[in-house]
């Protein structure tokens, strides 16, 4: 091959690797403020810039695209349809710049105190809502959302962009605890008791 053609082939194989991975993304986000994924900022409280729950600060992030404005909202699992819920995800961006914020809106309750950062109540309205069902146990479950075209945190052109929603956030159960303490003991005690001592 031609040092003008590997050259030309090199560079349309990164260029095609680039942008299939620049659409087929997983962005994650949860109540208590963390993110992942490609240029999305971690979750910051703030005044509701769409309105929903004015004047509860409410959790924000930031992605890097413009995105549908509209609702995902967690339906508690068994409930059908437009039942019971307890989360909505807000993609806010009604002037299609390439930022798009999403709103994490959590319900709290007298049982249920408002111990994350999203627990800021839910929304009077609904925008352009989709709606799915949660998935897991209650304490440890949420939802993966693939947005349809034209949907709420759609972005056209896009393939394989996901978002995986994790609605409750589980705390370390006792046995966990023991068992991380347990090792640090151990990794202790070798350090300061080397083998063949």
């Amino acid at each position: 091959m031609k040092p003008s053609t590997k050259t030309l082939f090199t560079l349309g194989c990164a260029y095609a690797i680039t942008t299939v991975s620049s659409f087929a993304q997983i962005y994650t986000f949860d109540e208590s403020g963390r993110s992942s994924g490609p240029g999305i900022t971690p979750g910051v409280l703030q005044p509701d810039p769409s309105g929903g729950v004015a004047p509860a600060p409410v959790l924000v992030y930031t992605l890097p695209f413009a995105a549908i404005t509209g609702d995902v909202v967690l339906t508690e699992p068994g409930s059908p349809a437009n039942g019971q819920f307890s989360d909505v995800v807000r993609f806010w961006n009604p002037t299609g710049v390439n930022a798009t914020q999403v709103i994490f809106y959590s319900d709290f309750s007298t049982t249920d105190p408002a111990d994350d950062l999203a627990d800021s109540g839910l929304p009077g309205t609904l925008i352009n809502p989709v709606f799915i069902n949660e998935v897991g146990p209650e304490g440890n479950n949420g939802a993966l959302y693939t947005p349809p075209a034209g949907g709420p945190g759609s972005l056209p052109g896009a393939v394989g962009l996901q978002y995986n929603i994790i609605s409750d956030v589980p705390e370390p159960g006792i046995s966990g605890l023991i068992i991380t303490g347990a090792g640090l003991l151990l990794f202790a005690l070798k350090r300061r008791y080397p083998a063949g001592a």
